[in-house]
């Protein structure tokens, strides 16, 4: 089993008492909450290869950073805090849960809540660590809660699931714990094939080409608003070999009569479904075949497959499309 690091960009929330003129201090009464968290997602359909498993729990290894923001405090979570830019949550066995952290090997230790009833805004991203290396994620500057962004991603060349969570307007609660439901940036694209059960002549897929894919751009997760808004900006586009990106069959593919998924890529959303190309070759001659697809945009966390047959005399053409996100996996974090 892989273990999972949670780092969360942290620093010391301050509590002043207050000093009267006759040099007498209240101090508040409270009893200390430490902060804990869930991580939840739907993920039956996650991008291959980055997240295989079945839940956002400790079958993957991948990292989770939160920034939050507090009423007074607008970095109460401070990436400045330490070295490595955040605080460490690691998973330990011997409680199964997940905390705070520090030093090789891990040592516990522990985070709380600020006292008097303070709101605090939580704004996260999870990914692998690959991905944080190769994208470098960045939070506002000063509400760090507030938006975080991936800027010029390639997201052809650099095929990493960036999901998104938000809790905002938190108090400590009786037991401290922050749910934080995770989703996903982009959408999911996938192909089926499979040639006729009566078919016998040799059938492969040379390619599957997208005509001027946007596929570099700036992703921006908005928390300035009353909700979530997660949004990108194109600064790249052309015609892209899907089968020439990181997927799961070697191209040229053979087909044979059993329905296999040949490829999936991750791709930027809410731009308009393009044309799609399939290049072929059958008896010895190669053909192009254009997929008659609806036009309607490619909407963020959903996946859409084309599942396709071939026999000699025709291509049919089935796509469906599924909902990529939601809540399955409840483990606690904290």
């Amino acid at each position: 089993m892989k273990s999972i690091h949670l780092f969360l960009l942290a620093g010391a929330a301050v509590m002043l008492a207050a000093v009267s003129c006759a040099k007498t201090e209240t101090i508040q009464d409270e009893t200390p909450v430490e902060m804990s968290f869930k991580a939840m997602t739907n993920l039956p359909t996650k991008a291959d290869p980055e997240l295989a498993g079945a839940s956002l729990g400790t079958d993957n290894d991948y990292v989770i950073y939160a920034a939050a923001s507090a009423d007074g405090s607008p970095k109460y979570f401070d990436p400045a805090a330490t070295s490595y830019g955040g605080q460490l949550f690691a998973y330990f066995t011997d409680g199964a849960k997940w905390f705070p952290a520090s030093g090789s090997p891990y040592a516990k230790q522990h985070i709380y809540w600020p006292f008097g009833g303070v709101k605090v805004d939580f704004l996260a991203y999870a990914l692998t660590p690959d991905a944080k290396t190769a994208l470098s994620p960045t939070f506002h500057s000063e509400t760090h809660a507030r938006e975080f962004t991936v800027a010029d991603w390639d997201t052809f060349s650099n095929q990493y699931d960036v999901m998104y969570a938000v809790a905002n307007g938190c108090v400590a609660g009786t037991d401290g714990n922050v749910s934080l439901a995770f989703n996903h940036a982009q959408a999911l694209i996938a192909f089926t094939a499979k040639k006729s059960a009566t078919t016998t002549v040799d059938l492969t897929i040379n390619k599957i080409t997208v005509k001027d894919l946007e596929y570099v751009g700036t992703l921006t997760v908005d928390n300035y608003r009353a909700n979530l808004k997660a949004g990108w900006t194109i600064s790249a586009h052309g015609d892209k070999d899907l089968s020439a990106a990181e997927g799961i069959s070697d191209f040229p593919y053979t087909l044979n009569s059993t329905a296999t998924q040949i490829t999936t890529n991750l791709l930027i959303p809410e731009q308009s479904a393009k044309q799609i190309v399939i290049n072929y070759s059958m008896g010895g001659k190669t053909f192009d075949y254009e997929l008659n697809i609806p036009r309607t945009p490619w909407e963020m966390g959903k996946k859409y497959t084309f599942n396709l047959e071939f026999s000699a005399a025709e291509i049919t053409l089935t796509p469906t499309v599924d909902d990529w996100t939601g809540v399955v996996d409840n483990e606690q974090i904290g």
